[in-house]
């Protein structure tokens, strides 16, 4: 392959898969260099797809942070993780941006392989979260009360505190932690969902309330707004679902039940509109959580 014209040679590594474009690398000197080449790399990972980060809920103990292609002379950051015997937790992600817990705070990038350490003493609410020596997060299921927003090439992180009916946000722009001047309050005391991030849709952050109600911040002006529930209770079977409809850039709400699924969007005046409604499949009593339900929404829309 050395007598290939470049742009030959780069047509036929595209198409490669990540694994077989590792593997690459040892079969001669000129196609490893070439395969490290900056300018390679971004025009390849540029044309990827996707892809999905599997963490279980507490936390992954061998996760690896080296890149495929690149060499690295340097121990890696994964590497380093699992040698200190701390746990990885993406705690959100925006932009090409992922904001990692891994024995503390980062903001990586992947791409570029570079990563910001976030000091976490100044902050009220991350030490809640952690266990000791800040080895693991002790309340993965809070975790996601954690919005992390990418607008300019700037990130802001906000964290939400949760008193009863009053809400106040924690900032940190990447310098340190302050507490926001805006607080919110809510008429009637409903929990945020745990296990649920923040959808990050036009510049604010929406976090979901198990009454359907959303908390609404966004992080430049920081004015806050409660986005009233589309019902009038609390179902106890009932399941909900927040994300963003790229196609219309607006909020989607899906509540589950053991009998139907509904799909609702939000209307320019913070009113919900029924969208879809379908028969729910057969589960069992037992296997209406969470986990099962989410895997249920993901195989029936998407």
């Amino acid at each position: 392959m050395n007598s290939l014209p470049l742009h030959l040679l780069d047509q036929i590594l595209f198409r490669l898969e990540p694994k077989s474009l590792a593997m690459m690398k040892s079969t001669n000197r000129t196609i490893n260099s070439h395969i490290s080449d900056p300018l390679f790399e971004s025009e390849y990972f540029s044309r990827l797809e996707s892809s999905l980060y599997n963490l279980s809920p507490g936390g992954a103990r061998y996760v690896m942070c080296q890149p495929l292609v690149s060499s690295c002379k340097s121990m890696s950051m994964g590497e380093k993780a699992i040698q200190g015997n701390f746990r990885c937790y993406m705690l959100g992600s925006c932009s090409g941006l992922l904001l990692l817990y891994i024995g503390g705070l980062f903001v990586a990038n992947p791409l570029t392989k570079r990563f910001r350490y976030l000091d976490p003493s100044g902050s009220k609410f991350i030490p809640t979260l952690s266990g000791d020596r800040w080895i693991y997060l002790a309340h993965p299921e809070r975790a996601m009360c954690v919005g992390f927003a990418v607008d300019r090439k700037r990130f802001k992180i906000v964290c939400i505190l949760e008193m009863e009916t009053r809400y106040e946000f924690e900032i940190n722009d990447g310098d340190s932690w302050r507490l926001s001047k805006t607080t919110i309050n809510a008429d009637s005391k409903s929990d945020l969902t745990k296990w649920m991030k923040p959808v990050y849709l036009e510049g604010t952050l929406h976090w979901l309330r198990n009454d359907g109600s959303i908390i609404a911040f966004n992080p430049e002006t920081e004015q806050a707004r409660l986005i009233p529930s589309g019902f009038h209770q609390e179902v106890p079977d009932m399941k909900l679902l927040l994300a963003a409809d790229d196609k219309i850039n607006r909020l989607t709400l899906i509540s589950g039940t053991k009998q139907t699924i509904s799909v609702y969007t939000l209307l320019g005046n913070l009113k919900w509109g029924l969208a879809r409604r379908i028969k729910n499949v057969s589960l069992k009593e037992n296997e209406l959580n969470a986990g099962t339900w989410l895997c249920t929404m993901a195989s029936v829309f998407w």
